[in-house]
């Protein structure tokens, strides 16, 4: 793999230096709440704090109540001179090059800094519905279709949501019955429409202008439409596109309300343009006024997050090292040995999937609804939530007794720290030297990524304290931040043009989805992609790149679950160009589902060494592989440990409490410098500083369980300065894999017309008849050759039937699916009883489990609607083959004559279809490379394959060369196969030169193949597959090797002599 950086770094500091908390006292903490930039910091973060720190007494010692409100500000100070987390005017940002010069950055927070200000998203959203009910502007709204909604027989099918009593959403699936009043106004809606223009379309001499009104309304309440005053996630400023929606309805429609609430807002957006303007003023009035103004409008707001303000630092000086990071990229290998891998829950889905619908396509929405499709994650029922349950979340607690799973990846790290608790050891350091017991993994990497880290100096050398590394896609960490600088969004650019260039065959859309109104505080971007996915929101883009959900049709293919979309004809990625955490909480499927396919089968974390395991023991050492910290020194305590502590801090006397603490720290060899962690939110603590220690205390006395963890910045290890002393950090870097990526040939077959004489499914009474059959595998055999097999004869003998086909299943329980087509369906009674009265000895002896009639769902997408009758003839053929294959081996000696026979068969239609060596080589080199990749192809396992290619390399030779008299048998049913598939054969070819083939002709020939593994062999049918693949690989290259080159060299000396 090959991976490189970006050329520019996001950095992340805090606005403070880290002397504000540091050996604090009272005296120095009342001097620092009252400093204007922090009480400014203050007012935007906690308007209700800060009305309490004006009103603080600072003359004399806090009393127990105001200890209340000073440990708050200790926590807001602390976070202004330690936390890096852009939040508000307490931690900033910008943008650096990546040099060659070691990593040096210098700040000047107290000279100028950039305020980026917004309203809150939820106030917006609740102004936005507001207006939306105001009569002057009502009227003149123009709606469009709910674009969740999609269509299933005669019912309609959508998401809505409600208000809960918190002000969360609460989404649910709800349903309308098609009718065509219904089809009329979502066709005209399409476009935009206003309530009057909707209801025009009904209104007849059957329907009344005041009914065809209700009808729209009904459709309005029931969220079937939606208004243009939804945000658009992926555009301006939200108050900008309700200014510019407001303002163009008043030019259309003049009205003086309109006007009053256009000339109210305009005068917020001057007043917001302001603020951000006045980087000197840190007062609070200019806030205030902006509250006054919007108090005008009917819509509440709650002060403590009416404003979002992002900092950015325009006086950055410095760089990162570039060595550095080449550092951190060659660590890759070995960083992904100790990395879990997979995807359980979409690896479930698309198992589910494909038991469901095997190769067929389907839309999407069909296949994401619980009741009728599969759901995501499969078997959920998310959006059908019981109002009870409103407030709880389905992650609130672990039961104790849970038992905790580790992956193998962590089995190493797992010894490494129970050892260390045996020898006490502080650090763990894992060395290459560890790691080589391990087999590289064979991983393929997003197209872009991202790390977050922090970097340290010590003893003259960088470390990088490793935070995160990996994600789908570079933007993940800046996507929200590319509103504030040029040199942000210029970077965001990059990284996306980087993405669409390397798989040009695909089409790559931002994900535009609001799940709460608050939430788009931090989902907000700007449009990086030049499609857009919308699900209960809103597209920047105009209708010809919007991909709605409607659109999107899925399959599986292979073990790769495939999204196209139906108007352009080419596969879809999803993409979610933000930091919002959708997996921890109760999304939509849709939308968990979009997100989570952005990387199937790519390795979404580099780095994870954390997990269940960790908090198995108080201590966890720090954990670092050269000059990477992977994890710092942590302590995860219960309320038992801590018990006597509390009960100190309680009695309200520092010198005890002091010399508790040293104790406890003794007892657990805890650090001075410690961070109290909860989940992403951090708390620096010194622990021998009265009022950090004691806020510490304040802050744990009620946890049942808590972390801590060490805090390794130091005024001599830092590499971030400012005139005010040093600052923590955080650095943001994107990565490019995208030198590896092979770009694949960008044609996509043209989808061939549905036509209505082209049956998909049969069910029981129709032309074909469907089995399945319960049983072990190897009795599947005797049932197909001794049992199935002869009757079938006799059925075709009689005229009944004209071809069968059979295929094995192991998934969820062994079985074999037979299938009868009958040119005399009225005989389908007469076969279905002589096939119960075979079988029934079967299931008397219980060696047969169940038998099940079911449905036979063709799959058209797979093999093609013009195709699909031969290949069902193609099928009968090789089933015939193999059935009359089987019944002539026996033992050891005809296991050893199957994988002969399948290879047989594989090089014999790969000759059939008039494949070349090259073709060959090139055939078998591409399905074993995909075939590897699902079983770990790796050093250890290519060794192991190429020794057994050297054993079997003679008996290969004389198979192919038919060379072996006892196996005849095996040659003539081949030959008579082949002669039997050879105009099927030629008839397919003919399809694809006339381009009606709808798909290419190497992906069909797979699929034979693959379906001929499947019949012939009883179990591990894909490895099998694979080993044979390789082998013939092998084999091709030698022969053409030995001879097609040869040849060529010796005419090249002939012609030179």
């Amino acid at each position: 793999m090959t991976t490189s950086a970006f050329s520019t770094a996001f950095v992340r500091v805090p606005i403070a230096p880290h002397a504000i908390i540091q050996d604090i006292d009272w005296t120095r903490l009342t001097q620092l709440i009252q400093q204007p930039q922090f009480l400014e910091a203050l007012y935007i973060a906690s308007p209700a704090l800060y009305d309490e720190a004006i009103k603080l007494d600072t003359s004399r010692l806090p009393d127990e109540k105001n200890k209340r409100v000073v440990y708050s500000l200790i926590k807001y100070l602390s976070r202004y001179g330690t936390r890096c987390t852009p939040f508000g005017l307490f931690g900033g940002f910008s943008t650096l090059p990546i040099t060659n010069s070691a990593t040096s950055v210098r700040i000047d927070p107290t000279v100028r800094i950039r305020k980026v200000i917004r309203l809150d998203m939820n106030y917006l959203c609740a102004l936005a519905q507001d207006l939306e009910k105001h009569g002057a502007i009502r009227s003149f709204l123009r709606f469009f279709p709910n674009n969740s909604l999609y269509q299933i027989n005669e019912q309609y099918r959508y998401v809505e949501y409600r208000y809960n009593e918190f002000g969360s959403r609460v989404h649910q699936l709800s349903s309308a019955d098609f009718s065509a009043y219904l089809e009329t106004v979502l066709e005209r809606a399409n476009t935009g429409a206003t309530v009057h223009e909707l209801a025009a379309t009904l209104i007849s001499d059957e329907i009344s202008e005041e009914e065809a009104d209700g009808f729209i309304e009904a459709m309005l309440a029931a969220q079937l439409l939606v208004s243009e005053l939804e945000p658009a996630l992926t555009g301006d400023n939200f108050l900008f596109q309700l200014i510019d929606a407001l303002a163009a309805i008043h030019t259309r429609h003049p009205s003086e309300e309109v006007q009053d609430v256009l000339n109210l807002l305009r005068d917020v957006a001057v007043g917001l343009a302001n603020v951000e303007e006045s980087t000197d003023d840190t007062s609070t009035e200019k806030f205030t006024a902006i509250e006054e103004k919007l108090s005008q409008l009917p819509t509440p707001f709650d002060r403590k997050v009416l404003f979002q303000i992002d900092t950015y630092l325009p006086e950055t000086e410095g760089q990162l090292n570039k060595g550095l990071l080449n550092k951190l990229m060659a660590k890759i290998p070995s960083l992904l040995k100790l990395t879990p891998t997979g995807h359980e829950t979409l690896d479930t889905f698309r198992d589910k999937f494909f038991e469901k619908y095997e190769e067929e396509e389907v839309p999407l929405m069909i296949a994401l609804d619980p009741e009728i499709g599969v759901g995501y994650p499969a078997g959920g029922q998310k959006s059908d939530a019981s109002p009870l349950l409103d407030g709880i979340s389905r992650f609130a607690s672990t039961p104790e007794s849970q038992n905790v799973t580790i992956p193998k990846e962590h089995h190493f790290l797992l010894r490494k720290l129970a050892d260390a608790q045996l020898s006490g050891t502080y650090q763990i350091e894992i060395t290459e030297d560890d790691l080589r017991q391990f087999e590289p993994v064979q991983a393929t990497l997003p197209l872009t990524n991202t790390a977050l880290f922090s970097v340290i100096r010590e003893e003259g050398r960088e470390k990088i304290i490793l935070e995160s590394f990996g994600g789908v896609t570079g933007t993940y960490f800046l996507g929200r931040f590319g509103h504030t600088d040029p040199s942000v969004l210029q970077l965001l650019r990059e990284i996306s043009q980087t993405e669409d260039q390397a798989r040009p065959d695909v089409i790559f859309a931002d994900i535009v989805h609001l799940p709460e109104a608050r939430t788009g505080n931090v989902i907000i971007r700007p449009a990086l992609k030049d499609y857009q996915i919308p699900f209960l929101g809103k597209a920047s883009v105009d209708k010809e790149h919007e991909i709605p959900v409607n659109d999107l049709m899925i399959s599986v293919r292979g073990n790769r679950i495939r999204l196209r979309s139906k108007t352009h004809n080419k596969l879809v990625a999803p993409r979610l160009s933000n930091a919002h955490n959708y997996a921890n909480l109760d999304s939509l499927d849709t939308y968990h589902f979009l997100c989570d396919i952005q990387a199937q089968h790519e390795q979404r974390v580099i780095c994870y060494v954390g997990g269940a395991y960790s908090h198995l023991f108080v201590f966890n050492p720090r954990i670092t592989l050269d000059n990477l910290i992977l994890s710092e020194a942590q302590w995860h305590f219960r309320d038992t440990h801590v018990k006597s502590l509390v009960t100190t801090f309680k009695q309200n006397n520092w010198p005890l409490l002091r010399e508790a603490l040293a104790q406890w720290r003794t007892q657990y060899r805890i650090p001075r410098y410690v961070s109290l962690v909860n989940f992403d939110n951090e708390l620096y603590v010194d622990l021998e500083n009265q009022w950090l220690a004691e806020t510490f205390m304040n802050e744990i006395k009620s946890l049942d369980k808590f972390t801590i963890k060490e805090f390794l910045h130091r005024s001599d290890t830092s590499v971030v300065q400012s005139s005010a002393g040093w600052h923590t950090n955080q650095f943001v870097v994107a990565f490019n894999n995208t030198a590896d990526v092979a770009v694949p040939n960008t044609s996509t077959p043209k989808p061939q017309p549905v036509t209505d004489n082209v049956a998909r499914k049969f069910s029981l009474g129709s032309e074909w008849l469907y089995y399945k059959v319960y049983t072990g595998i190897k009795t599947a055999d005797y049932l197909l050759t001794e049992v199935l097999n002869p009757i079938t004869e006799r059925f075709k003998a009689a005229g009944w039937v004209d071809k069968f086909f059979f295929i094995r299943y192991g998934d969820p329980h062994h079985h074999f699916r037979f299938r009868w087509h009958f040119t005399k369906p009225d005989r389908i009674g007469d076969v279905i009883h002589e096939v119960h009265e075979a079988l029934a000895p079967f299931l008397q002896n219980k060696t047969v489990t169940s038998i099940v009639n079911d449905t036979y769902n063709r799959e058209l997408e797979r093999y093609g609607r013009h195709s699909i009758d031969t290949i069902e003839s193609f099928f009968h053929a090789d089933s015939q083959s193999i059935l009359n294959f089987l019944s002539m081996i026996e033992g050891a000696e005809g296991e050893e004559c199957r994988w002969r026979f399948g290879m047989k068969l594989m090089h014999d239609l790969l000759d059939q279809a008039g494949f070349d060596w090259k073709q060959r080589i090139a055939f078998t080199e591409q399905q074993s490379h995909y075939f590897g990749k699902e079983f770990g192809y790796n050093a250890t396992q290519k060794k192991q394959l190429d020794a057994r290619y050297k054993a079997i390399e003679p008996a290969i030779d004389e198979l192919l060369n038919e060379a072996n008299t006892e196996h005849e048998f095996l040659y003539d049913i081949c030959h008579q196969r082949s002669e039997q598939v050879q105009p099927m054969i030629d008839y397919i070819q003919s399809l694809q030169e006339q381009g009606a083939l709808s798909m290419s002709l190497e992906n069909l020939l797979s699929s034979l193949i693959h379906m001929t593994v499947n019949r012939l062999f009883r179990s591990r049918q894909r490895f099998v597959e694979y080993s044979l693949y390789y082998h013939l690989h092998k084999h091709y290259r030698a022969v053409y090797g030995r001879t097609v080159l040869a040849k060529q060299s010796v005419t090249n000396v002939v012609q030179t002599c």
